[in-house]
């Protein structure tokens, strides 16, 4: 689907930011169009790769989804559902606002020695996505993106991360044709899409101290079958570190998209992880569309 920073310290307690944050998707909701809408639906999920492209000015997006993952033990099962969602509102023709949480999030210990449930409120993410170069197939120039974002301890006490944390990630994509495809078909099933994501978090732990952890994701895509409907697999890391903190969270995922209209958009994905720490299974499923602004 992220120095100690404590908003009591600054006047901030968690009733009023709740408050805050739902004012702002208030007034965001309500926002007048300033530009004409997008023609289709783009979402970033739910690859881990961002796509390169950014939301129509005055338009507001929103990406949500249900998510649940399962890591196995020698003792018993360690098993997460949450229900991430991505606001994505248009500010300028190449830049956007975003909103994002894993939201609700419960957690269950189904320990031979213990069992126990837990659940919560993630922290909320708040960023910018800058849409800096656009892609040209016959040079074999990609669309790229740059995407800034901020990390709060906005969560409840279970699930609160410890201070601030910042991160940067640039998204490239590639549109490919195979040579043995017809190039005129034009029902954009033929379209290959290669995308790459690198990217670098500056994270604190309990001790605080603040280290850096890498990014990156590369994902192919084809459209199949139909042209609303387009298949895709990734290896991705969202944390590349040390044992000590944290160690790497790496899985290979494969899904697809199914387009409803111009403004809706199914999704599904099925994850493996492939690294020590990461969840050995995963599996997401999502709406995204328009809101307002249409």
């Amino acid at each position: 689907m992220t120095a100690i920073f404590s908003l009591e310290k600054i006047g901030i307690n968690k009733i009023s930011m709740k408050y805050t944050l739902f004012s702002i998707l208030t007034a965001v909701s309500l926002s007048p169009v300033v530009s004409v809408a997008q023609e289709s639906l783009v979402t970033d999920r739910p690859d881990f790769v961002e796509s390169s492209s950014v939301v129509t000015p005055g338009v507001l997006q929103v990406e949500g989804s249900f998510a649940r993952d399962r890591t196995r033990l020698e003792n018993g099962n360690i098993e997460n559902w949450s229900t991430p969602f991505l606001f994505r509102l248009g500010i300028f023709s190449n830049v956007e606002a975003r909103l994002e949480s894993d939201w609700y999030t419960r957690t269950k210990d189904g320990l031979q020695d213990r069992s126990a449930s837990r659940g919560g409120i993630s922290d909320m993410s708040i960023g910018i996505k800058w849409a800096f170069s656009e892609g040209d197939e016959d040079v074999g120039r990609p669309a790229m993106a740059a995407l800034l974002h901020t990390d709060l301890p906005t969560g409840s006490q279970e699930f609160k991360g410890t201070g601030v944390r910042p991160s940067l990630r640039v998204s490239a994509e590639w549109s490919v044709r195979m040579p043995w495809e017809d190039p005129n078909t034009g029902d954009g099933m033929g379209d290959w899409g290669v995308g790459i994501m690198p990217g670098v978090m500056i994270d604190r732990n309990e001790m605080d101290e603040s280290y850096y952890s890498g990014i990156f994701g590369f994902v192919i895509s084809k459209g199949i079958f139909i042209p609303e409907l387009r298949a895709f697999t990734e290896i991705a890391f969202e944390q590349i570190q040390s044992v000590q903190n944290g160690g790497s969270l790496g899985f290979i995922q494969a899904g697809g998209t199914y387009l409803l209209n111009p403004s809706w958009q199914l999704d599904a994905a099925f994850a493996v992880g492939i690294t020590e720490n990461a969840s050995d299974l995963g599996f997401t499923i999502g709406l995204s569309g328009f809101i307002a602004g249409r």
